[in-house]
């Protein structure tokens, strides 16, 4: 399992979402610390680090170290 890091400024905005969007985003992040690179795409250059988890209300740009075990929320935007 993965451990999620996120910078305040970004858990600030998650936090202030509409229950509907925080609570798919949740979810659906809980199911990237199990397996990243099957619920999430690439972003950008197919690196294998630069992922993009896509849902229908809400997208988030990550940064996954398998290395360290860490996915890091770098950006989340409403779809």
């Amino acid at each position: 399992m993965y451990r999620l890091l996120c910078d305040e400024n970004l858990r600030e905005f998650w936090d202030g979402l509409p229950d509907d969007v925080g609570h798919q985003l949740t979810v659906a992040l809980a199911d990237v610390l199990y397996e990243p690179f099957i619920e999430t795409e690439p972003f950008g250059i197919d690196d294998s680090i630069n992922r993009q988890l896509v849902r229908p209300l809400v997208t988030a740009i990550l940064a996954v170290n398998p290395d360290a075990g860490t996915v890091r929320i770098y950006d989340i935007q409403l779809t």
